[in-house]
């Protein structure tokens, strides 16, 4: 089949009217080699690169199609991703079903923003090869940024079963099943993501908010113990995030180990005196054990983080005030 890209030898690229940069033709394009072009890429200069694989495309073979993407990917790298697009959209034209011409334009796509557009491209990648494992993880995680977290799972599941199950798989599992409900379900994911060196913090106390949004009889083996050693790793990774001590400080005042939240609280507070969130739970923390003066205190800078922030300042001011009656 991929023979049958030949007839692009005919194709005379053409600039679009937001792009004038053409693939242009080498001199001597018998001279054309893949090491000529990935040299050509690696010093920046990927006009020359572009040319260099269209030359390689324009020879036809088991190599074609191949080329052709890299010639759009290097005219992307351009600046030139309207002119990548009609590249392979011409080679699709000749070969409808070829798969890698496929993903080449779901990937300019999705360069060029057009998220929604690629979709297509990749299911029917999938369509003629339903065991492709990288591309059921592109197709879940297009699917995750469009919204589309519920039709992300089936894909992410199959991928596991076909034994791509690495951690990233596990933990857009865990968002897909959290995102239905599934709290036990995400649990299970996120445990296997960690078992498999997940290690970005960020996502390991979004994976601990399960604690604090599920109720105790849907969290499955999420107990606070479990919901610690999550933040725990996720502050070894970033000693100095606001939401990791924040957090521990909201879990270890939920088992009543106040001296332990207060820490925590005020270890936030130092990473960042204008925390919001912080300001006003440390200011309630304070009130609950009975120290007016420190709530109070805390209140107002609570108030004044909101005036600088632009936020509801009307709104914190009430409530600084039913506070201040108390």
């Amino acid at each position: 089949m991929l023979q049958r890209l030949l007839p692009l030898a005919a194709l005379a690229l053409v600039a679009c009217a937001s792009d004038d940069l053409r693939v242009g033709r080498m001199a001597e394009p018998q001279k054309a080699s893949p090491t000529l072009a990935r040299a050509a890429g690696e010093r920046g200069d990927w006009s020359q690169s572009a040319s260099v694989w269209y030359e390689l495309g324009l020879r036809g073979g088991d190599g074609a199609a191949a080329a052709y993407v890299e010639c759009a990917m290097a005219l992307c790298e351009a600046g030139s991703s309207a002119t990548a697009q009609r590249l392979l959209e011409h080679a699709l034209e000749t070969s409808p079903d070829q798969i890698d011409l496929l993903e080449g334009l779901a990937e300019v796509m999705l360069r060029s923003g057009f998220r929604r557009a690629a979709e297509p491209h990749l299911e029917r990648v999938l369509e003629l090869d339903p065991e492709r494992v990288a591309t059921l993880l592109a197709l879940a995680r297009l699917r995750f940024e469009l919204g589309l977290e519920l039709g992300a799972a089936p894909l992410l599941e199959r991928r596991i079963a076909l034994g791509g199950g690495d951690a990233e798989t596990w933990v857009l599992l865990a968002r897909a099943r959290r995102g239905v409900g599934d709290c036990a379900g995400a649990v299970t994911a996120y445990e296997h993501a960690l078992a498999l060196g997940e290690s970005d913090a960020e996502r390991l106390l979004y994976a601990a908010t399960m604690y604090f949004e599920f109720p105790a009889a849907e969290r499955g083996a999420l107990d606070a113990t479990l919901a610690e050693r999550w933040i725990a790793r996720a502050l070894e990774l970033d000693p100095t995030s606001v939401d990791g001590h924040f957090l521990l400080g909201l879990l270890h005042e939920s088992e009543q180990r106040l001296d332990e939240a207060g820490a925590e609280y005020r270890r936030a507070l130092e990473l960042d005196l204008n925390a919001i969130k912080v300001l006003r739970r440390i200011a309630e923390f304070y009130r609950r054990r009975g120290d007016r003066e420190l709530a109070l205190a805390a209140g107002a800078r609570y108030v004044e983080a909101l005036r600088r922030s632009g936020d509801d300042v009307e709104a914190g001011e009430r409530w600084l005030a039913d506070l201040a009656r108390e």
